[in-house]
């Protein structure tokens, strides 16, 4: 990656970053982080964790030859991380950032499939985490839950078991040069198709790197799969942390169901951008829903966004050792 496009996303990412501090304002973040006192240590430490085992998720994905160190690996990351938090809408601005920063030692074509790859390991294992909070909302939930709720979950599970099974398929088969073909009889989509034709044969090199993976390595497929599963089983004791620092307790299935189920949501309304007033009714909605003060979820969600904060500045920070360009050898 230039240095000159290094130094655009960072004075970019610096000036996002810099305008969602000022919209919730200073005195509120220091205030809320004030609230939580010592806890808010762990909290933010917690993440660094979950991190590592994305890091080390997508590490497997590389193949053992000529790939980057494990903290070289973390710190991008780390800045992928932020830059996806920071592109409005459709959080997609760290990909191409781990593409570029991954290239002087993989290529540009094998770095692509391994962050294709990470990403979809990443999605399958998410999907898993918000299929399980529904069966333990179904366990969790108080007696008086409306019907109507339980239904919409179960409907909802339904359709997550469907998305696991599209997902295991397309790490069997393959996914791009299907999409493209899908893509291409879809009248609103031929032009776009048209446009990305002299690019079939890398996208059916990349649907090999995809599928490689999952048929030549399936314990490295296992792993990396438990790895982004056991990140966010991590991520959920942040809630039974924050809960702790205001004296109440939240047992950790609860804290999971919750969670799993504001990440379900979150996603559900990702054209919000930088998921603002999204994540804090989600929180407060769902606190509520099982039998809990809803206040304590939208003190959550506000506590939640100062540790974004943190590893958002963090990331950006490490953004330009992170893409440092280095020799292919």
């Amino acid at each position: 990656m230039s240095r000159t496009l290094r130094l655009a996303l960072f004075l970019l990412g610096v000036a996002v970053f810099g305008y969602l501090v000022t919209q919730i304002g200073i005195g509120q973040l220091a205030s809320d982080a004030g609230r939580t006192g010592f806890m808010f240590v762990p909290i933010v430490l917690l993440y660094s964790l979950v991190y590592a085992c994305s890091a080390r998720a997508w590490q497997l994905t590389m193949g053992e030859s000529n790939r980057p160190s494990f903290w070289r690996t973390y710190a991008v990351t780390i800045s992928a991380g932020a830059l996806n938090f920071l592109t409005p809408v459709v959080n997609a601005g760290g990909e191409p950032f781990r593409v570029a920063a991954l290239a002087p030692w993989l290529g540009t074509r094998r770095a692509a499939g391994s962050v294709i790859l990470h990403r979809m390991l990443h999605s399958f294992a998410y999907v898993l985490v918000w299929f399980t909070a529904i069966v333990l909302a179904f366990a969790l939930l108080p007696r008086e839950t409306p019907n109507a709720v339980l239904i919409m979950l179960g409907v909802v599970g339904l359709v997550l078991l469907c998305i696991l099974a599209l997902i295991m398929s397309a790490h069997r088969s393959g996914v791009l040069e299907r999409l493209l073909n899908w893509m291409g009889r879809v009248p609103l989509l031929r032009r776009l198709a048209a446009r990305l034709e002299p690019k079939r044969t890398m996208l059916v090199e990349l649907d090999q790197q995809i599928t490689e993976f999952y048929h030549r390595q399936p314990r490295r497929f296992v792993q990396a799969i438990l790895l982004e599963y056991l990140s966010r089983c991590i991520f959920m004791v942040e809630i039974v942390l924050i809960v702790a620092s205001l004296g109440y307790r939240l047992s950790y299935l609860s804290a999971f169901a919750i969670g799993g189920l504001e990440g379900l949501a979150g996603n559900l309304l990702f054209v919000v951008p930088f998921e603002i007033g999204a994540r804090e009714g989600a929180y407060f909605a769902l606190f509520s829903l099982f039998g809990m003060d809803p206040q304590l979820g939208l003190y959550t969600s506000l506590v939640s966004r100062i540790r974004d904060f943190v590893w958002i500045g963090l990331g950006l920070l490490l953004m330009l050792p992170a893409a440092e360009r280095q020799p292919v050898t």
